[in-house]
């Protein structure tokens, strides 16, 4: 194929000759677009392309991939002429301070992976404590568990099971949960009640506290839901520590992390010092 220097576009009908250099890989990789000193080499081009790809492909990508990047170095030459250099000054400066921070953050949290992320029990519930009103609810929580039904497949034996839920009845109720219509059964964990009460809108009047520990039977045109609410947790409470765990532990990793990153930069600047490599001149 025989590229312009300014190639901005793939005009004609390509041959599938003339596009064999997009499915190969020669060892000197050939230039195909040039814009000032920059080169577009073919390498860069064989990239985008998949593994199994037709002319229409290649035309297809290629083609908005040249004319873009000839426009963007065209563009950058362009206001590298026009901008004044106090600007030029001022974004090398930004450019140099950026790519400063990218190095040493990158070196930090490599560093930082070192900090231990095991928290025992014993750190979990004296940082819940000493920090409770972090974990002030902003949200209702509820432990619970119902079953949604069709009205003939309730039976007295079901409704004693979903009442008692002893191991027995678990395994009773489980071999029945494929003619539920809907149901959660795990009621040792804590969910958002707007969750819930979206999830089954027929019992969202029922969930609240005043319904903790007590067994409701719903009915609607269709189904029969069976509701057990355990507890209820309003705004006026605090998150239990076991919701409240991932948020826990989040904060103590990076009070971990911190306090190591704070104590390697003394030590840099303290070896720095006593290497020479960092040295301070009296102020006239």
């Amino acid at each position: 194929m025989n590229w312009k220097p300014l190639l901005l576009s793939l005009i004609g009908c390509l041959s599938l000759t003339a596009c064999q250099w997009l499915s190969s890989t020669p060892k000197d990789s050939k230039v195909v677009a040039k814009v000032g000193n920059y080169y577009l080499y073919e390498e860069d081009i064989q990239k985008l392309l998949p593994k199994e790809h037709t002319l229409e492909d290649s035309v297809r990508i290629v083609t908005p991939y040249i004319n873009n990047w000839a426009l963007q170095k065209l563009l950058f030459l362009k206001a590298e002429t026009n901008i004044p250099n106090s600007k030029k000054e001022e974004f090398e400066q930004l450019v140099s301070e950026y790519r400063n921070d990218l190095y040493t953050q990158f070196y930090l949290d490599l560093l930082s992976r070192q900090v231990d992320t095991l928290i025992s029990r014993k750190e979990k519930e004296e940082f819940y404590e000493r920090n409770k009103e972090i974990f002030k609810l902003t949200e209702d929580l509820v432990q619970l568990r119902f079953i949604q039904l069709s009205p003939k497949d309730l039976t007295a034996k079901l409704s004693s099971a979903f009442k008692t839920y002893s191991a027995k009845d678990r395994q009773y109720i489980d071999s029945l949960s494929p003619h539920f219509t809907s149901s959660f059964l795990n009621d040792s964990i804590w969910i958002r009640a707007t969750e819930v009460k979206e999830k089954i809108p027929a019992l969202a009047t029922k969930i609240g506290k005043g319904a903790a520990q007590q067994l409701i039977e719903q009915r609607d045109s269709t189904s029969v839901y069976l509701l057990k609410v355990n507890k209820y947790l309003d705004n006026t409470d605090y998150a239990p520590m076991e919701y409240a765990y991932p948020t826990l532990k989040q904060i103590i990793l990076n009070k971990r992390k911190n306090t190591y990153i704070n104590n390697l930069e003394k030590e840099i600047i303290n070896d720095a010092i006593e290497n020479k490599q960092f040295e301070l001149y009296e102020q006239n």
